[in-house]
């Protein structure tokens, strides 16, 4: 129950600093949107036609909007001393990460599953790839958050730790941007890619409020 307070107390506290923070929780909806449009510029019309590529080039700008700003998820609360005041107060660090973690998804992917229908027409997909593109981006985006605060946590004592956090996560991002590629390729939502998809969110969020936990109390001693 402790766990669950913390968790909850957390989410509730950074999705209101989201809202208040102006523009900046719509940040990795913006560099998608951006993403896209650019990409459409850049393979032309000849290319949109042909439609295949478009549902890849769509999970990718949502990887890489995923990972914006991670590099300051942990780092205010360490400069300031909360996360000090938090663990001295009894709260779980794993149930922080959790609560952050969560709340950095409902800001910055969410809104990004929810536009990749429209990206992917810009991009020329056809429609019946539509589905398979939101659900296996609904699947398997909690991962891509949750493999990024790994590395998030662990560059946390360091400034203009953005690339660092990048390269730390980055491999671990791959399995899941392959096996969602697959489900769109497939195009059916019961293949074997969209179960090793599921299985790796899984696995991310279990893994990642450990690690995390780990990394920040280096970090606090």
């Amino acid at each position: 129950m402790i766990w669950l307070g913390t968790f909850m107390a957390i989410l509730r506290r950074d999705t209101g600093t989201a809202r208040r923070a102006g523009g900046g929780w719509a940040q990795g909806s913006v560099f998608f949107l951006l993403f896209i449009l650019l990409a459409a510029f850049a393979i032309g019309p000849e290319t949109r036609a042909q439609g295949p590529i478009a549902p890849a080039l769509v999970w990718l700008a949502a990887v890489l909007a995923s990972q914006l700003s991670l590099d300051h998820l942990f780092r205010a609360d360490l400069d300031d001393g909360s996360l000090d005041i938090l663990v001295t107060s009894g709260a779980s660090l794993s149930a922080i990460a959790a609560g952050k973690s969560v709340a950095h998804w409902l800001a910055s992917f969410a809104p990004v599953t929810l536009l990749s229908p429209l990206a992917a027409l810009m991009l020329g997909a056809k429609p019946e790839t539509l589905v398979p593109l939101m659900v296996s981006l609904a699947i398997g985006g909690p991962a891509f958050v949750f493999f990024g605060t790994m590395g998030a946590a662990i560059a946390a004592g360091r400034h203009g730790g953005g690339l660092l956090v990048m390269l730390l996560s980055g491999p671990l991002l791959a399995p899941s941007l392959i096996f969602g590629a697959g489900v769109i390729r497939s195009g059916v939502l019961d293949s074997p890619d969209l179960k090793l998809l599921l299985a790796s969110t899984l696995m991310s969020l279990v893994l990642s409020p450990l690690i995390c936990a780990a990394a920040l109390r280096v970090h606090l001693e």
